[in-house]
């Protein structure tokens, strides 16, 4: 086997190297992807002996498989974890880290903001079956957190930036109040990447990321990882997506490994971007409000200062107007497309609170017109312009 540790020296070499030995397979520069089911053994004792396989004994493709080993490899490494798990989607992963570390009757605190399928889980199937409950938190404070914590807490749920107002949660802080009371802190680390945050470093347990975003980044794959900290609780998630079949298939895999080798020059490229038009949105005349952690405007810049390394393409704004104006501005993008994901080459824009009542509203801190929008790699000038056009027609 060949000597890996000197790509761990950098994001940028285990992006483009770690966890390729490409004495495996014949010494091609790209690995393969290994479409098989299933792998045999040469004797009955071969199969048997668990205790002598090792990370390239493979037997079934739910369990694992060659590519998708390298990309859990290469992960784990950026994500400064014990392993990496790669899921088929982001809620398998999600659902996965809910179940395996909540038991019945259990206590969760998570931010009002957090991915609203997740939020969804918690609120129907995981209460509904197994009588978890959940209390909501703005997370700006960690006191919120810690008057939230009861004796049955087991999990907090955190994602920084949230992905709609751009909202953070100060991780070391709550790991450390969630360490005192023995839960475990789950955080949803997509906006930033493991280029731009490590929540493992700052006391995390579990890091979650939606691979259809940056991971992926040409908008052609879905997937999921769950990373951990501790090698117990690992080995646990580990078990439970066997059990649970969430597993991403080795074509999603090799996708996903394309794109983690230009993840860090594209988000170079976002960050740069998205920058330049939040600056040019909160000097618009037109617009009220614009949420972008990167700006020093930003009601938590300090805090991001302290915990990311950068931002990524995600921002977004409010206008003076109606939620109907909004809509008029959204309709009238070119460049800009209606689309509910983010992270890829292309420029997305979304109304999310659209059919969300004032009550609702007030509670996710942002209003029913206000616009997200995911600046692409078509460049700063073009979409500036884009929006110019579109706020004219206020």
């Amino acid at each position: 086997m060949s000597d890996q540790s000197q790509y761990l020296k950098s994001s940028k070499l285990i992006a483009t190297h770690y966890g390729e030995e490409y004495e495996h397979y014949y010494n091609a520069i790209v690995p393969p992807i290994f479409m098989n089911s299933l792998n045999v053994f040469e004797t009955v004792d071969g199969y048997y002996d668990f205790d002598r396989r090792d990370k390239h004994t493979y037997c079934y493709g739910r369990v694992q498989n060659p590519t998708v080993r390298i990309l859990e490899d290469k992960m784990a490494a950026l994500e400064h974890g014990a392993g990496a798990m790669a899921f088929a989607s982001g809620m398998a992963a999600a659902s996965t880290a809910v179940l395996t570390v909540c038991r019945a009757g259990g206590h969760v605190i998570c931010v009002r903001n957090a991915y609203g399928p997740l939020r969804i889980l918690l609120d129907g199937y995981a209460k509904d079956h197994l009588g978890i409950t959940t209390t909501y938190v703005d997370g700006d404070r960690v006191e919120e957190f810690e008057e939230a914590l009861t004796e049955n807490t087991q999990l907090i749920v955190l994602e920084s930036p949230s992905s709609v107002v751009l909202t953070l949660q100060d991780i070391r802080g709550v790991s450390e109040a969630a360490k005192k009371a023995g839960a475990k802190v789950y955080i949803d680390n997509t906006f930033c990447t493991p280029i731009y945050q490590q929540p493992l470093d700052l006391g995390a347990d579990i890091v979650m990321h939606t691979a259809s975003k940056y991971i992926g980044g040409h908008s052609d794959v879905i997937g999921g990882f769950l990373i951990a900290k501790d090698e117990a609780l690992f080995a646990q998630l580990l078990a439970n997506r066997e059990l649970f079949g969430g597993i991403a298939g080795p074509m999603e895999a090799w996708l996903m490994i394309r794109g983690l080798r230009t993840m860090e020059v594209r988000l170079a490229q976002h960050q740069e971007t998205a920058m330049a038009a939040a600056q040019y949105l909160e000097g618009h005349p037109k617009v009220r409000k614009v949420n972008y952690p990167g700006l020093p405007s930003h009601p938590q810049y300090e805090l991001m200062k302290r915990q990311q390394q950068g931002n990524t393409g995600l921002l977004s704004f409010e206008i003076y107007g109606t939620t109907g104006d909004a809509v008029k501005v959204v309709e009238r993008l070119k460049l800009f497309k209606i689309g509910v994901s983010w992270g890829g080459f292309e420029s997305l824009v979304f109304v999310p609170h659209a059919r969300l009542s004032p009550e609702e509203c007030a509670q996710l801190r942002g209003d029913q017109g206000i616009i997200r929008i995911h600046c692409g790699l078509e460049g700063a000038e073009a979409l500036i312009a884009d929006l110019e056009q579109a706020l004219s027609s206020l």
